[in-house]
């Protein structure tokens, strides 16, 4: 696990409109696009890092799903559950209070970059599955073009976790885990998953350094960066900055 005194700083939101914070937005296309796979009515959820409930929690509502998130911060809970949402908290250990073999589906996204055993978070996840069910995982892709651009004409190895640590302190940074699709797979096998398909985020200018903070250009960039997305499909590994990982608890 990260420090839990952290996050209770990290979950509070800013004052600033034009500051960066991790509850702003919500669903995006490529999390529709499982989702819409994988879900269906009346499935029970694991939401192994839910945060404050505000980019998952009440879309699953809306789907007709179970939700249940569980996280380390509570800043984060306590906001959650003044949503209305079944929300509790992560022991030390990784572990949490959920039965066994008894959830449809789990998500845990941007979530292994933070953890210190990130194995012992997956462990915890397939205990709570139903045999053969899934977990959608997702992480930053580490060796993403940005990354790579700036490590080298800089030098500089950016964890990417805040604009208010990636640079002024990086040692401070909650990413401390760093994923690229092998590595994310491997992870995955030797955690005793099932693993099922990758899914990249499609190529896209907002993830170049110091830019990716400006949310407010990300529209403009997004849509001059659509005719190459393609990219991403077939070198994932380089033009990706997010990764998807769909894997499948084993049935028997």
């Amino acid at each position: 696990m990260s420090q839990p005194s952290f996050y209770e700083s990290y979950w509070v939101k800013s004052g600033d409109a034009g500051c960066w914070t991790p509850d702003l937005g919500g669903t995006n296309p490529d999390e529709e696009k499982l989702f819409a796979e994988l879900l269906r009515p009346g499935m029970k959820l694991i939401d192994y890092g839910c945060g404050n409930g505000e980019r998952y929690g009440r879309s699953m509502a809306e789907r007709g799903v179970t939700y249940h998130g569980f996280d380390i911060s509570q800043t984060a809970l306590d906001h959650a559950a003044q949503l209305g949402l079944d929300v509790k908290a992560i022991a030390p250990d990784s572990s949490i209070p959920f039965p066994d073999d008894s959830a449809d589906v789990a998500i845990c996204f941007e979530v292994l970059e933070h953890l210190l055993e990130p194995d012992t978070a997956l462990a915890t996840i397939r205990r709570a599955l139903k045999p053969g069910a899934h977990a959608i995982l997702s992480v930053p892709n580490a060796a993403n073009y940005a990354q790579r651009l700036e490590f080298l004409f800089t030098g500089f190895l950016s964890p990417g976790g805040s604009p208010h640590t990636a640079r002024r302190a990086p040692w401070r940074d909650p990413h401390i885990r760093f994923f690229c699709p092998n590595m994310l797979r491997q992870l995955a096998e030797t955690s005793g998953f099932e693993f099922v398909k990758l899914h990249a985020q499609p190529f896209t200018l907002s993830a170049l350094p110091y830019i990716y903070r400006r949310k407010d250009w990300h529209p403009l960039l997004n849509g001059i960066s659509k005719p190459f997305g393609w990219l991403s499909r077939l070198f994932p590994g380089f033009f990706s900055a997010r990764l998807f990982a769909v894997v499948r608890k084993p049935a028997a």
